[in-house]
């Protein structure tokens, strides 16, 4: 059975999606309260609303946006992912709170050295952003590169972790660590 819930936060209210495997989607507050139904009529139809089957998600990512340190404790369904695929969200997922990652290091981990691009593919497709944290890989030079959540998130996640600061500078000073 495919079903949704909202989760609120101070950002406002979003959306998980589960399906019989899990977590298949994470949907982030909108910048209009009216687009949020909109888009899981359009594109989630099959899901039907429940409130309260949610595996405790919806107060977990509300503290994490509260600025509170959680662990995400949730079976996921990748879907139909490639090895690689899979083994770039697997070794994220184990990326700490505060902690960043580049894309070639992290391809390194998933045993592709070189293929730094098509880590950078397998984020932009990430269903599950901020439980399989893609916001936390950098570019090498320590920008901050594209992600699969809305614009705008990836910085206010990073700064809400402590990894940047929030005057205008989106560069860290340092390299992204490991």
């Amino acid at each position: 059975m495919k079903t949704y819930c909202i989760y609120e936060t101070e950002w406002g209210d979003g959306a998980l999606l589960f399906n019989e495997k899990g977590l298949a989607h994470v949907l982030f507050p909108p910048l209009s309260a009216q687009d949020l139904p909109a888009e899981l009529g359009e594109r989630f139809e099959r899901y039907k609303h429940v409130q309260s089957k949610d595996y405790g998600l919806s107060s977990t990512l509300a503290r994490y946006l509260g600025g509170e340190r959680v662990y995400f404790d949730v079976e996921i369904d990748f879907g139909r992912l490639s090895d690689f695929e899979r083994a770039v969200l697997k070794n994220l997922r184990g990326l700490s709170y505060g902690k960043t990652i580049g894309y070639k290091d992290l391809a390194k981990e998933c045993g592709r050295g070189r293929a730094a691009r098509a880590v950078g593919n397998v984020l932009a497709k990430n269903p599950v952003p901020i439980v399989v944290p893609c916001h936390r890989v950098l570019r090498s030079d320590g920008r901050l590169g594209g992600w699969s959540g809305p614009q705008g998130w990836k910085e206010r996640l990073l700064e809400l972790e402590g990894i940047i600061s929030g005057d205008s500078s989106l560069v860290r000073a340092e390299k992204p660590t490991t």
